[in-house]
């Protein structure tokens, strides 16, 4: 897939509302069908105080994780990141990943 986006459902993220932002970019890719996005769930990213949050990786680039999200951000981060390329600085936390090669 050229992009995958990561929403992160550990308890405290469902509780912030993480399941309303899957449902908002289940509903985009639907409008919008992107067959080379792929929509993902992941655990707790441990910033409980920073969700709802999800992960955007875009091929070839570093991935960008969004914290502190509501739905009309997602449609933001959708349209310009996963769709268009260009990083929503406002709203990302940290670009880049903890793994080490």
């Amino acid at each position: 897939a050229r992009a995958r986006i990561t929403v992160h459902m550990g308890t405290c993220g469902i509780a912030a509302g993480a399941r309303k932002l899957v449902s908002t970019l289940m509903d985009l890719l639907e409008q919008q069908p992107a067959g080379d996005v792929v929509l993902g769930t992941s655990g707790c990213a441990g910033l409980c105080s920073r969700e709802p949050m999800m992960t955007v990786e875009i091929q070839g680039q570093s991935p960008v994780k969004y914290v502190d999200l509501d739905e009309s951000k997602v449609k933001k981060i959708f349209a310009d990141h996963v769709l268009a390329g260009t990083v929503v600085k406002d709203y990302a936390l940290a670009v880049g990943s903890e793994r080490r090669a």
